[in-house]
């Protein structure tokens, strides 16, 4: 092979070399961007209703229906009870590219708040409601997993107001619909209800 003609061989493997390194940077830099905690501000807000104002002075979450020991616990009595951190990606089934957040909830598992108002063994959904009037239903199943919460922090800070202060259920794996913000009722039945989008032609078992 000629000089000039090795010289440009070599020209051309050594781009080729850093031009793979800038887009593997790239990438990485990429994932980095997707796998980052979302800052509030650039949080995606879908709701039916004006954000409701409400006081963790008088805040109460009523656990009712077919069950046992129906209870109504307050912000601190949730404070007091066992908690988790969930790592999560909630997203909105209408564009989960661009709407979509990378968090980490703190709060109680739902199997925790399960375990104590003990169920009857026909329940099948838990109804979720919000104060502003959203719902959303919940197969028994999906709720007993260990990582479905019901937040009070999320990214180490109580929750911001228009994302569900100052309690949220967190549903992670499914889609954003699922997790009712503002809660102030879990709603245990036998019968097959239907929340908002769900009644509206949203998947019931909304697993993404």
């Amino acid at each position: 092979m000629k000089r000039r003609d090795f010289l440009k061989a070599l020209f051309i493997s050594t781009s080729l070399l850093v031009i793979g390194r800038l887009s593997l940077y790239e990438y990485n830099n990429y994932q980095h961007v997707q796998n980052a905690l979302t800052p509030f501000g650039s949080w995606y807000v879908v709701q039916i209703a004006d954000s409701p104002e409400i006081s963790v002075n008088n805040y109460v979450l009523t656990v009712d229906g077919e069950v046992e020991n129906p209870i109504r616990l307050t912000y601190q009595d949730l404070l007091k009870m066992p908690s988790v951190e969930v790592k999560d990606t909630i997203q909105c089934v209408s564009d989960p590219y661009f709407l979509r957040a990378n968090v980490v909830w703190t709060g109680v598992p739902l199997k925790y708040i399960i375990d104590m108002v003990k169920p009857s063994p026909n329940v099948i959904k838990i109804v979720g409601y919000g104060a502003e009037g959203y719902t959303a239903d919940l197969p028994i199943s999906k709720a007993m997993e260990p990582n479905v919460v019901i937040a009070y922090m999320v990214d180490g800070k109580p929750l911001p107001q228009v994302h569900g202060y100052p309690v949220r259920l967190a549903v992670p794996g499914w889609w954003g619909y699922t997790y009712v913000k503002w809660l102030v009722r879990l709603y245990f039945t036998s019968k097959n209800i239907l929340g908002y989008w769900e009644s509206r032609g949203y998947p019931d078992y909304a697993k993404k």
